[in-house]
């Protein structure tokens, strides 16, 4: 009994590494050694749900919330330019006509020095919640100049079936899981397939990923889509200016009945220095942790 409680005394004071601060109860921080690793925002109207900045471990800022070219874009964030629930169209993506809204946050720090954020959030529109989402985070400490955060989000049909899709407009596909990234130079977007020279749209890879020199360095951000994931390998939109975006489900429509939710997971791993291709395909598989999030459910009925 004392050998394992002194285990459980060493574990937590390993745990003390990582530490969550609240601010002004619309931002939660969470910093190793005092240092920023990201933020989760849970105001209100567009001041929710979606995290920024990530930082790398040197304190590299990778992400951009708002810029002058895409205001919707914000840190990592996900949604739908499509939502179709109760004979109405929303967007989602740009939030017209629907709201994100933050029922609940919670966090802690692991034994195991893992920190966990849990956030429930709403789709609203006219009063009504047609949507809910939960997200789920596990950010490990940093380790040889990289860290591992782990993602699962979680989606379900309140009351009556909802249709997602991702945009339609030149068949694009966009929407979901996604990632702006901050002003840099020399940006190289990366695939499970190798270096991208152009954009893309509809690129089926395992993860993909964009390295840069930011303000403070030279830093990346690869995001790992989960071989369990409906629709696996996504398909993704990816851009140069600076943006990743794991489609699901991308332009065929999707429908989420209620009591039947979707959980997509996806490993985020930020590093400093350069990886380059040949390096962050080494890194690939080797890197993506187990999840401890519990078994996936079943897969949503795609419209044919």
């Amino acid at each position: 009994m004392r050998f394992a409680l002194a285990l459980w005394i060493a574990a937590t004071a390993q745990a003390g590494d990582l530490a969550w601060v609240e601010k002004g109860g619309v931002l939660l921080e969470l910093t190793e050694n005092s240092a920023l690793v990201l933020a989760y925002h849970h105001g209100q109207g567009r001041n929710c749900c979606y995290v920024h900045p990530i930082a790398s471990p040197a304190g590299v800022i990778l992400t951009d919330d708002g810029p002058a070219d895409h205001r919707h874009h914000r840190g990592l964030f996900w949604g739908w330019p499509v939502l179709d629930a109760n004979g109405q169209r929303y967007d989602s993506w740009l939030q017209k006509g629907i709201e994100h809204a933050n029922e609940r946050v919670s966090h802690r720090i692991e034994p195991t020095g893992i920190a966990e954020l849990e956030a429930a959030q709403t789709w609203r529109a006219g009063g009504r919640v047609l949507m809910r989402d939960r997200l789920v985070l596990r950010a490990h400490p940093a380790s040889d100049g990289a860290r591992v955060i782990e993602a699962a989000l979680t989606i379900e049909a309140v009351g009556e079936p909802v249709t997602l899709a991702g945009a339609p407009e030149q068949n694009k596909g966009y929407g979901g899981f996604s990632v702006r990234f901050a002003p840099r130079t020399d940006t190289r977007l990366l695939s499970s397939e190798g270096t991208l020279a152009k954009d893309e749209d509809h690129g089926a890879h395992e993860w993909a990923a964009l390295e840069g020199v930011f303000a403070q360095g030279r830093a990346g951000l690869r995001i790992t889509a989960e071989r369990g994931n409906p629709g696996f390998p996504n398909h993704w939109c990816l851009r140069h200016y600076g943006f990743t975006g794991a489609n699901f489900p991308g332009v065929t429509p999707v429908r989420l009945e209620p009591g039947r939710p979707v959980t997509l997971r996806y490993t985020v791993r930020v590093w400093d220095g350069a990886s380059g291709a040949a390096g962050a395909r080494r890194t690939g598989a080797s890197t993506q942790v187990e999840h401890a999030l519990g078994p996936l459910p079943a897969a949503p009925q795609v419209l044919r």
